[in-house]
């Protein structure tokens, strides 16, 4: 009798650590949710790994542990495996909302709370790729990658899936494989062709124009028409009123040091093109000195990126372009703050804004020109 009550007793133990274990266990699962449409369900914590399913954009998971950069996860039709931890977004709201979306604007405020009295914790630039979280009256909640970023009005932001129409704006709109200008160039569009928009990446979109016909385009090189998808013009910068300055530069000359003839002015912004990473990422848009320019227009900043062994970081420089120039709104005193891999020798290079991933067509009609004078501050 005494061996069977003991047998009990110990089946009684089993049980209640197992109950405990089990309730600790739970409490640690967490839910969350799909918003990668190309992600994965794979057997191991790696990109070789063998793929089990492709999940939906949307379709909620749950969250058992994770591993480096890969969450260990189940899903609604009781799969297991691994899926990579950006394609996955924390729920914490059983009314979330999930909704791709771009910026509709120059530049945007992101709000610590849906109220505009609120903090501003940053801005994002035109075209910016977000997810929409949440839904407060006229505000959303964003994120990017898989992190929450902040609040913003929802009038900002233009929320996909869409299939809008869009007209070819340029004489030749360049149709590429992939998002990526230097890729595979598959033909041209002549000017005012109509295209439909199903996609968007990076500044681009994937457009189609026949049944058999699809490929990538920029962004700049269309004009969106779809009546739910009407993009705001961006706005040239600010000018500079060249005569109203000329007496403040005149004045700067005079005690300043003109560092000679030779030098050449090229420009850059925040987009994958001219710095190499995408919104989000670690030390995107800090300089050399350690400025933070994520989100900064050009008359904000006044940075210039330069060679140190010909003009030391930290320095002030004044830039003048030559008045007939187009360039010469750009004229002033900037921060020799930066520097760059092409930024060698008698070259300096101009920050003229943030405005995502996508490239300020500013920076691209600068190009390189040798009609600038800098000289030192003292």
């Amino acid at each position: 009798m005494k061996k069977v009550f003991k047998y009990f007793l110990l089946t009684i133990v089993i049980l209640f650590c197992f109950s405990m274990f089990s309730v600790n266990y739970a409490q640690e699962v967490v839910k969350g949710i799909v918003i990668d449409k190309n992600a994965v369900l794979c057997e191991e914590p790696k990109n070789s790994a063998k793929v089990l399913a492709q999940l939906q954009l949307g379709e909620a998971v749950f969250i058992e542990e994770n591993h480096g950069s890969w969450y260990k996860v189940w899903t609604n039709d009781a799969m297991f495996g691994w899926v990579h931890s950006e394609s996955v977004l924390i729920r914490d709201n059983e009314n979330a909302l999930i909704e791709k979306g771009i910026v509709d604007g120059e530049y945007v405020n992101i709000y610590k709370n849906p109220d505009q009295e609120s903090d501003i914790l940053g801005k994002l630039g035109f075209l910016t790729e977000v997810t929409v979280v949440k839904k407060d009256s006229d505000w959303y909640q964003l994120a990017m990658g898989n992190e929450i970023i902040g609040w913003t009005p929802s009038k900002s932001i233009i929320t996909t899936p869409f299939s809008p129409k869009a007209k070819v704006i340029v004489e030749n709109g360049k149709i590429y494989e992939k998002a990526f200008a230097k890729g595979k160039f598959l033909k041209n569009l002549g000017k005012n062709n109509i295209v439909t928009i199903d996609d968007f990446k990076n500044g681009w979109f994937h457009v189609s124009w026949s049944e058999s016909e699809e490929g990538w385009i920029a962004a700049k090189e269309v004009k969106v028409t779809h009546k739910d998808f009407i993009m705001t013009e961006r706005k040239e910068n600010p000018s500079n009123d060249y005569e109203n300055k000329a007496k403040v530069f005149e004045d700067i000359i005079e005690t300043a040091t003109y560092l000679g003839e030779g030098y050449s002015a090229t420009a850059y912004d925040l987009s994958i093109a001219s710095c190499g990473k995408p919104v989000g990422a670690k030390y995107r848009g800090y300089t050399r000195t350690g400025l933070n320019l994520n989100g900064k227009s050009w008359e904000e900043a006044m940075v210039v990126a330069v060679d140190p062994r010909v003009i030391p970081l930290g320095s002030k420089i004044l830039v003048l372009f030559n008045e007939s120039d187009w360039r010469s709104k750009y004229n002033g005193v900037y921060l020799a703050a930066d520097t760059g891999g092409g930024v060698k020798g008698k070259t300096i290079d101009l920050y003229l804004g943030d405005i995502g991933n996508a490239e300020m067509p500013e920076v691209r009609r600068f190009g390189r020109t040798y009609n600038v004078k800098v000289y030192l501050l003292n």
